[in-house]
């Protein structure tokens, strides 16, 4: 039996391991018999494997323990062979302790406690949405009062190379997504049919309702409000998946987490963001230390890293405990594989609510900071206004994330993140506030694709991929709104192709070379680029 709409409501709730998969009706040399296709292609393709933590739990072991007497299924568990049940009569919980396949049994009790989704900061401000955006004539118009939040990461520049995390699938971990279904906002992701999944861990019920978090949260990835506000990957695939009671902060939510994680990686999920954090709970007796923030102990935060190994990009939001005693990054953000991002305000400067590293074994966190403090994001009522909170700035980051993910589908997600990371303006020098620092996508995006070729010459410059073949993109790093000419001379050194009074600044310094490359043979080539009075020289290979 599953509890509905009492699952928050029943006396006691315990964590129930057993003890093996023994006599399972499936086998990991089988897996596409609990496993997608594109979650197998994925092990597949990244030599990931398969093993038993990939098979279902013992449906046999679950109703014995059913059978006990009156006690309620709440979540099960393959990566950890457990599952999670209430009793109505805490004496059958030794007669549970005592059956021979079960392991352990742990108390995972109901405590109110003060995670991470109460403590997100709305600062509704009706300037914000009176402000026109800022006329510069670059294609930032069409984003509004959200330009900034995207341009700080130059993550505009991946969307003008076509990049908005089409193809990609996301899955958020959340409170509920109220009126998600209903606002304009999401009409092009509802159209297009890109909410590819819902799914209420919580209730088991309609995951459009109870909350406003999950929705303010997935508008900075999938909104768009003209002039207004994009998010950071609006063309991506969505998975609403409600693992968090917005009634009341539970340690059984952490439970709630590993279900979901463990179903995106079923579906083949290629991102998860979970704007959600675990740390003090109103029952002492429940509360993590510091000491548990080190990627190993608490159950939402190994299950983080193992969705990480099986092939997803976790991404979790630091914490808004900045200013509270606890003071550090909350689980699931300081396992070893997730990204976990803080929070800095429009001038780059850390916002001080969002929580410090590091994590207690001593890795760096947070990883990266985006916007988070004063983010644009949809209201309820059609308009955008701004909030604070690490809850904004993980979805920022999970959106660009997708981004990079579609422009290399054949790169790892650690490849994605240690990218993300090696990009960032504090590499170098890391510290407990800001971890390695903000990102900047395109020298991310420049990591991933490997093959690229720095210019000799007066000015920054960037041709990709090389070789090529018919496309070829150059990126002028500081040249948005410069007249540019360029030619092209072959091995030989006769000019084979010319342009010039190209000027740039509707589309952010970027040239496409592919009428030109299509005219030319294979061999070795020199671009010779132009512009105000400077010049730059880069090689490059056209292949057949």
């Amino acid at each position: 039996m599953v509890v509905h709409s009492a699952a928050q409501t029943a006396p006691d709730k315990y964590w129930v391991q057993f003890t093996d998969k023994n006599n399972s009706p499936f086998s990991i040399y089988n897996p596409s018999e609990y496993l997608s296709e594109k979650c197998i292609a994925r092990r597949v393709k990244f030599s990931l494997g398969f093993d038993e933590r990939d098979i279902p739990v013992n449906e046999t072991y679950i109703s014995e323990v059913l059978n006990v007497g009156q006690c309620f299924l709440h979540q099960k568990s393959k990566w950890f062979n457990a599952i999670t049940i209430s009793f109505i009569d805490s004496a059958l919980v030794d007669v549970v302790r005592a059956l021979p396949f079960v392991w352990q049994v742990r108390n995972a009790v109901v405590v109110k406690g003060d995670g991470e989704i109460d403590k997100l900061k709305i600062e509704r401000d009706d300037l914000v949405m009176k402000a026109a955006a800022p006329k510069i004539c670059d294609g930032s118009e069409k984003y509004g009062a959200s330009f900034r939040q995207i341009d700080m990461l130059n993550g505009h520049l991946l969307h003008t190379l076509d990049y908005t995390g089409k193809g990609v699938d996301i899955a958020q971990f959340d409170a509920g997504w109220n009126k998600t279904d209903q606002l304009p906002a999401f009409q092009k992701l509802r159209d297009e049919g890109r909410i590819r999944m819902t799914r209420d861990f919580v209730y088991h019920d309609n995951v459009y309702n109870l909350s406003n978090h999950g929705t303010f949260v997935l508008s900075t990835m999938a909104g768009i409000i003209q002039d207004s506000l994009i998010g950071t990957a609006p063309d991506a695939n969505y998975f609403l998946f409600r693992t968090e009671d917005p009634q009341g902060e539970f340690l059984v939510e952490e439970d709630n987490w590993v279900a979901a994680a463990e179903l995106s990686d079923s579906l083949g999920v290629d991102i998860i963001n979970s704007s959600l954090g675990y740390s003090l709970f109103d029952d002492e007796s429940m509360n993590h230390t510091y000491a548990d923030m080190d990627g190993n102990t608490t159950r939402c935060s190994i299950a983080a890293d193992i969705a990480a190994e099986k092939g997803i990009l976790v991404v979790n939001s630091a914490g808004n405990s900045g200013n509270n005693p606890w003071h550090f990054i909350t689980a699931p953000s300081d396992g070893d594989s997730v990204l976990c991002v803080g929070a800095v305000d429009a001038s780059e400067m850390h916002a001080n609510f969002s929580s410090f590293g590091p994590s207690s074994d001593g890795d760096i966190k947070p990883d990266v900071v985006t916007m988070g403090r004063a983010t644009v994001f949809a209201d309820l009522d059609s308009t955008i206004t701004t909030g604070n909170g690490t809850s904004f700035s993980s979805p920022i980051m999970a959106g660009m994330a997708a981004c990079l993910v579609q422009a290399f589908p054949e790169k790892s997600n650690m490849d994605v993140l240690n990218a993300i990371r090696s990009s960032a303006d504090k590499f170098l020098t890391p510290n407990d506030s800001l971890g390695y620092g903000i990102p900047d996508l395109m020298k991310a995006f420049f990591l991933l694709a490997g093959k690229t070729s720095q210019p000799k010459g007066d000015f920054d410059a960037v041709v990709f991929p090389n070789p090529c073949r018919d496309h070829m993109t150059v990126l002028l790093l500081d040249g948005k709104y410069c007249e540019t000419a360029y030619e092209i001379y072959d091995a030989a050194g006769k000019r084979v192709y010319e342009n010039s009074g190209i000027f740039l600044s509707g589309n952010n310094g970027i040239l496409q070379l592919d009428v030109a490359l299509r005219s030319l043979k294979p061999g070795n080539y020199t671009l010779h680029l132009g512009r105000a009075g400077r010049h730059s020289v880069i090689h490059f290979q056209k292949m057949n």
